[in-house]
């Protein structure tokens, strides 16, 4: 079985856990608090054991590459002896028979072990909240939405990234290079939805820590899933793509999309492993789950659309009808003559509002409800909604054509 570790307070033995206000790991009995290099030095903590000159894109052909499906895999518990059982990319768990927290740590050893982490700085009530201000006091929303104990399903997890940086050198004309930064490009290394990532992003790299297994405690973290040689491979090809448009721009030139990447060479590469942190809250509605999510370090908040309930339709129905009544009142005394009767006048109101009228009606009911719709909703107002970033974002505005700087 693969090993796990436990941090015990020193003082009484009782778990300890990271604390977000404090930033150090605090004892869950006694509430004393230690910061990272006392727990590093304390409880031996295994170091990195790269090389110093160790290079993560100088070794993507020796370092682990996954290979393998998500498995069911079983740790010892250190501390009671029992069996736990989770996913084999799984590198925090907790014991079903003590409830203590337990870090996988042979999933961070070797080549596996992060080189940095940037712990939470935001907690789970500030995602609630800010939750509860975007969607459950909504109209518009689903009961499932707006339930009081929604909330209890906020989850914290430690996401696996690359950190990429390298210089693109794109000729964008007859033979004019144009040259291209790219300075922390976070690039997923594990499969959650890259909408959802980047609608948190970006995150401040220059606070991470080193890293430490130890603030992993009580949150959800799992190692990488897509290698480095497999990340570069894909920011390569988009870069690639990217630079060739601009360089093409920049040098009035025309841009070949097949001449992208015979045309542009990527050097300079860096690439960094890190673990970063997002809350996650799923609302299951209809058979369909819905992600909201929050940065754990900068507290940027990410919704999804969400869907209308009855009340949408219901709304809709009574504006069209108000605007048909006052249509059907003013059509009435514009065709109304002294010499014809009522009824002649109200059939002929009648024919003009169904047949005449009714179709502008209805879009302008429709347009009306759905410009309430957007307050009453709530979910995107005061929010971000999901948006895949691009590498695009990232691109320094330093640009060299023949070695001239341009802006």
């Amino acid at each position: 079985m693969a090993e796990v570790s436990e941090y015990k307070c020193p003082s009484c033995g009782a778990p300890m856990r990271f604390d977000i206000n404090e930033q150090r790991m605090v004892c869950t009995f006694c509430s004393n608090s230690y910061d990272f290099e006392y727990i590093r030095y304390h409880f031996n903590e295994v170091s990195d054991k790269k090389l110093s000159d160790f290079d993560w894109v100088e070794r993507t052909k020796y370092v682990w590459e996954p290979n393998i499906l998500e498995q069911l895999a079983e740790y010892t518990c250190s501390s009671c002896g029992g069996n736990i059982i989770t996913k084999n990319t799984s590198a925090s768990a907790r014991c079903p028979f003590c409830n203590h927290e337990v870090v996988v740590s042979s999933n961070f050893a070797g080549d596996l072990r992060p080189d940095k982490v940037i712990p939470f700085r935001r907690k789970a009530e500030e995602f609630a909240e800010k939750y509860r201000q975007n969607i459950a006091g909504s109209v518009y929303a689903p009961d499932e939405f707006k339930a009081s104990s929604v909330t209890d399903g906020i989850v914290g997890c430690y996401i696996p990234i690359w950190v990429y940086s390298c210089t693109c050198d794109s000729v964008g004309g007859t033979s004019d290079s144009v040259r291209f930064r790219i300075k922390d490009f976070p690039i997923l290394g594990t499969d959650i939805k890259k909408d959802i990532f980047y609608s948190v992003a970006p995150f401040q790299f220059d606070d991470a820590e080193d890293f430490t297994e130890s603030c992993l405690t009580g949150f959800y973290a799992g190692r990488y899933s897509i290698g480095a040689e497999n990340a570069m491979n894909h920011a390569d090809e988009e870069l690639k793509q990217v630079c060739s448009a601009r360089a093409a721009l920049a040098a009035g030139g025309d841009y070949i999309p097949g001449m992208a990447v015979k045309e542009s060479v990527i050097s300079d590469k860096k690439l960094t492993y890190y673990l970063v942190p997002i809350w996650f809250l799923n609302v299951a509605y209809k058979g369909q789950d819905y992600t909201f999510a929050m940065n754990g370090q900068t507290g940027e908040f990410a919704s999804p659309d969400v869907p209308f309930n009855y009340k949408a339709k219901l709304y809709g129905l009574l504006i069209f009808v108000f605007l048909m009544a006052v249509t059907f009142i003013l059509c009435y005394f514009f065709v109304k003559e002294d010499y014809m009767s009522v009824p002649i006048a109200l059939l002929i109101t009648t024919v003009f509002s169904l047949f005449g009228a009714s179709s502008f009606v209805f879009i302008a009911s429709a347009i009306i409800n759905y410009k309430i719709s957007k307050k009453l909703r709530g979910g995107l107002r005061n929010a971000k909604s999901y948006s895949a970033t691009g590498i695009k974002n990232y691109i320094d505005g330093d640009v060299k054509i023949n070695g001239l700087n341009s802006k």
